[in-house]
């Protein structure tokens, strides 16, 4: 059994150093064995978690990321609380702050539907007065449409994130809190915005004028976004924790690490099954 170092192993998963060691050391779902003082990883092992990973991403294109961006903003100019976890913030800060969960939602639509032949319907209606308790609105049974039997939520975050991670208020609520969670990572560019942009005759100068300086960093095209569908997990078993591996929270939090997710294509099967 062929067996990696780690920096051999990184190479070959072709993802950063940073988000190896979150999902080696913090979620624990890359799995290595200590030999002296140094990891090796079973080749083997990380050939299957690639292509568990590959089976399990979605890529949404220019046009699916214009409809989710263009829902983010009118979230934002419609009552979306401009107040964050980082304090007050811009409409610009806001809308990026909440595209990543717009995005999950519509490639987990996508993957269900080319995966398992499951058609659901999402709220893409802007509501000021209140927050839609539940991602899904209507699951597909034969020819109709009807209301989900379980609450679903959909969680999304950076792609070095190693934990879905909800607030109290969310998860104890219960008028808030849903039945199942499924967790996405959404590898979004930060810069996603000038990529959209950097042609446009506003911005052109500046592409070309970095294009030219071989110092700088220049504004890439825009490529489709990939987003990994890591799993899912039920309400009851979530953990109440107050911190998780390199953070500490103020007050607790309702978590769950990639590793302890439901993903296998029998547990989706099932899950499906009481949706």
């Amino acid at each position: 059994m062929e067996q990696l170092n780690k920096i051999e192993a990184i190479k070959y998963l072709g993802i950063s150093a940073k988000d190896f060691d979150n999902y080696f050391k913090l979620s624990k779902e890359i799995k290595g064995f200590k030999r002296g003082v140094r990891w090796f990883f079973d080749k083997s092992f990380l050939k299957d978690w690639l292509l568990m990973r590959k089976e399990r991403t979605v890529y949404l294109d220019l046009s699916e990321y214009e409809k989710c961006f263009e829902f983010a903003i009118k979230m934002v100019y419609g009552g979306l609380s401009l107040h964050g976890i980082r304090g007050e913030r811009s409409e610009v800060q806001a809308a990026d702050d909440v595209i990543l969960g717009i995005l999950a939602e519509h490639a987990i639509k996508k993957f269900l539907k080319k995966k398992f032949g499951i058609e659901i319907k999402l709220d893409e209606e802007v509501h000021t007065a209140y927050i839609t308790p539940q991602d899904f609105i209507a699951i597909k049974d034969k020819n109709n449409f009807r209301k989900p039997k379980l609450g679903v939520g959909v969680k999304a975050s950076k792609m070095k994130n190693a934990y879905l991670v909800l607030g109290s208020n969310e998860a104890e609520f219960k008028e808030r809190k849903s039945d199942v969670y499924i967790f996405a990572r959404v590898g979004l560019p930060t810069d996603h915005l000038f990529r959209i942009l950097r042609d446009h005759s506003f911005f052109k100068n500046v592409k070309d004028a970095l294009e030219k300086d071989g110092l700088s960093r220049k504004i890439n095209t825009f490529e489709d976004v990939p987003v990994w569908i890591c799993g899912f997990v039920y309400y009851d078993e979530l953990e109440k924790v107050t911190e998780i591996p390199n953070q500490k929270f103020d007050g607790h939090r309702y978590v769950k690490s990639v590793a302890k997710m439901h993903n296998s294509d029998k547990e989706w099967e099932g899950m499906l099954k009481k949706l």
